[in-house]
């Protein structure tokens, strides 16, 4: 049995968050697109995406920009190759600069067979304060990223998650 980089990821409380907000629902969520569009135009990022983060599985709520093709027809990704995943213990936005040259994900596939280099991202938080997912941009070239980004994606995670929960159903249907 493989040891969970973050175990908070199989977090009940958290989990019960995700499904009652219909995190785990493949459903569209058109909602979420003028987000994504604006944080690949704020941070210059040709990808941009709102994951959700699943007890295995990281699954992608809305994407902008070339994702690798197996990555769409499956849905996301293996919750262990998440570079989101340090959001769930910080809950606070972070950035790498260069893949390659990061301890942590550096022999990651999306680094190394599909050559993502680069991210950004912010945690999307629940009005309980639980961890959803995040709201992120990714380059294929190392990119600088700085305070100010950190800024504008975390605001922008905040208001992702203020959508997704007006959309979702009301608590006594949860």
């Amino acid at each position: 049995m493989t040891t969970l980089r973050y175990p908070e990821v199989r977090d009940r409380a958290r989990l019960l968050e995700v499904a009652r907000l219909g995190v785990d629902v493949d459903e569209p969520r058109e909602y979420l697109t003028e987000l994504v569009e604006e944080v690949a135009a704020r941070m210059g990022t040709p990808l941009a995406m709102v994951t959700g983060l699943l007890s295995d599985a990281q699954v992608f709520l809305a994407g902008r920009g070339p994702v690798p093709e197996w990555v769409t027809e499956v849905g996301g990704t293996p919750i262990e190759w998440a570079f989101c995943g340090p959001l769930l213990r910080s809950e606070e936005a972070r950035y790498v600069n260069d893949f390659t040259a990061d301890a942590e994900f550096q022999d990651n596939p999306l680094v190394t067979r599909d050559g993502v280099r680069s991210y950004i991202g912010a945690p999307v938080i629940s009005s309980r304060g639980l961890v959803l997912g995040s709201v992120c941009g990714l380059d294929l070239c190392p990119r600088e990223f700085d305070a100010a980004h950190l800024q504008l994606v975390q605001d922008l995670a905040d208001e992702t998650a203020r959508r997704i929960e007006s959309h979702a159903f009301p608590d006594e249907y949860a």
